[in-house]
């Protein structure tokens, strides 16, 4: 009880989204060819965009145009975890169609909480009859992540978000 207590005084530390990433993501053998911590030197040209996505950074609006298979998923994967952990709050991920975004959820979204011990502790597990972790919204302290498609009106409707 008294460690929990002072872990709660305890600042988290000023991360930036690589930072964190370096510090606390685990890459899963079911979501990446490369398992294991994860570094931000293997793909070092995603490190200054992914610091842009930072709180602290004062970018308002950030564009990347970018080839397939760069990292850009798992740099706004990283962002997602960044924010789970450091800066709480409502967040939309929103995929073309609801189908890529039940996908994204199994394959990208799951492994990410499942591996990083610090979201693990942070996201309400999957219930059945629990509605704040489901394939499409994953709740936490703080904060909810509602995954959906654009092709889904009723999806985009009244979610406020970031």
């Amino acid at each position: 009880m008294l460690r929990a207590w002072s872990e709660g005084l305890t600042p988290d530390p000023d991360l930036t989204v690589s930072q964190w990433a370096d510090r606390h993501r685990m890459l899963s053998g079911r979501a990446s060819a490369e398992p294991g911590r994860y570094r931000t030197a293997r793909t070092p040209y995603m490190g200054e965009i992914m610091d842009r996505l930072s709180p602290g950074d004062p970018a308002q609006r950030i564009v990347f145009m970018k080839a397939a298979q760069v990292g850009a998923t798992e740099a706004g994967n990283n962002w997602i975890g960044f924010a789970i952990h450091q800066a709480p709050g409502p967040m939309l991920a929103v995929q073309p169609t609801v189908e890529l975004a039940k996908r994204n959820s199994r394959q990208r979204i799951d492994p990410l909480i499942d591996e990083s011990p610090e979201l693990r502790r942070r996201v309400k597990p999957a219930r059945s009859r629990d509605a704040g972790n489901t394939m499409l919204s994953k709740e936490f302290a703080g904060g909810i992540l509602i995954m959906t498609g654009a092709n889904s009106a009723v999806g985009l409707r009244s979610t406020p978000a970031r």
